[in-house]
C-alpha cells in the first residue's frame, strides 16, 4: 500500500495546515495580460505576482500594478506551477482614483483549461480590513476547488489594473511535514512486520 503525505497526515491525525499563495511568482506562477498599455512606463502583468498589495500607481518611485490597454474583456490569467486545491482568492484593486476602472468584473478558476468556478458580474467591494489605506483587497470563497489558473476579466470596455492576485491554498506546515515523513516511514515500518 502506497501512502502519500496526504495520506500519512489523515493516519497520524495531522490537520496543522498553513494557507500558502500560489499566485506568488515565488511559488512558481507566471502571468499574462490581454495588452500592454502604451503609456510610460510599461505595467506588467508580473507585477501582480510580486506580492506588493500596494494599489497606488507609482508608490515611492516603485510601479506596482499591471496595466492593458482600453480594451473589451481586457484579461489578466495567472498560471500556478501545478493544480492545486484554492480556498481563497484575493483581489487587490488600485487605490489612487482609478479603482473604479474595474468594475463591472468577473474572475474564474480553470483547471486543465476548463472553467471550475466563477464569480460574474461583480462590483468590487472593499472586504479585507488590513489597516492599510494603500490597499484595497476583495476576497472570494470557491471552497478548494482544484484549480491551475486564475483569470480576472473585465466585463465591459476599460483599462484593466490591479495591484496584486493572490489564490490561497492549504499545505502542511514545513514541521509538520517532516514530522509526517518520519511519522509515514514509522507506519510503513509497522505494517511490513506485520504483514
Amino acid at each position: 500500500m502506497r501512502f502519500g503525505a496526504l495520506s500519512a497526515l489523515a493516519l497520524l491525525g495531522v490537520s496543522a495546515m498553513a494557507q500558502v499563495n500560489v499566485a506568488a511568482a515565488a511559488n512558481g506562477s507566471s502571468a499574462t495580460q490581454s495588452s500592454i498599455w502604451a503609456g510610460s512606463p510599461a505595467a506588467f502583468a508580473s507585477l501582480v505576482t510580486d506580492e506588493n498589495r500596494n494599489g497606488l500607481w507609482n508608490a515611492n518611485g516603485v510601479l506596482t500594478l499591471n496595466h492593458t490597454g482600453i480594451e473589451q474583456g481586457a484579461w489578466l490569467r495567472v498560471s500556478f506551477a501545478g493544480a492545486f486545491p484554492i480556498d481563497s482568492v484575493n483581489l487587490w484593486n488600485r487605490t489612487d482614483g482609478f479603482g473604479n476602472r474595474l468594475n463591472p468584473f468577473s474572475v474564474r478558476l480553470f483547471n486543465g483549461g476548463s472553467e471550475v468556478w466563477s464569480q460574474t458580474a461583480q462590483a468590487f467591494t472593499d472586504t479585507i480590513d488590513d489597516g492599510l489605506s494603500s490597499t484595497a483587497g476583495m476576497s472570494f470563497a470557491p471552497a478548494g476547488v482544484m484549480a491551475d489558473m486564475i483569470e480576472v476579466q473585465l466585463d465591459g470596455t476599460n483599462y484593466l489594473h490591479l495591484a496584486e492576485v493572490e489564490a490561497y491554498s492549504p499545505v502542511p506546515e514545513p514541521g509538520i511535514m517532516a514530522a509526517v515523513g518520519l511519522g509515514a516511514a514509522a507506519l510503513l515500518r509497522r505494517r511490513r512486520r506485520s504483514a
